[in-house]
């Protein structure tokens, strides 16, 4: 048995990093702005957008901001490896 010997190994993964997850409100929002394009025009539905990010932004400010729904919930740091975020 003194002639216990090491295999080799290749010590780091050869598999990518995971995609960014995408929840179904994002196909949903992806799909709302397309619709909005499509409607009013890429300029008039920006406008639209900016009027919607800054009534959410006033929802925050105001301390009203809801969290996120625990069924979604997930903590990045487990699921991208450090340096990967997009």
């Amino acid at each position: 048995m003194d002639n216990v010997q090491q295999l080799p190994v290749q010590a780091t993964t050869s598999r990518p990093a995971p995609k960014r997850i995408v929840r179904p409100c994002e196909w949903g929002l992806r799909g709302s702005v397309r619709d909005l394009e499509t409607q009013l025009g890429t300029v008039e539905a920006y406008n639209r957008l900016c009027d919607a990010a800054a009534v959410l932004k006033a929802k925050i400010d105001a301390g009203n901001a809801e969290a996120q729904n625990r069924l979604f919930a997930t903590d990045p740091n487990w699921i991208y490896p450090v340096g990967h975020h997009d």
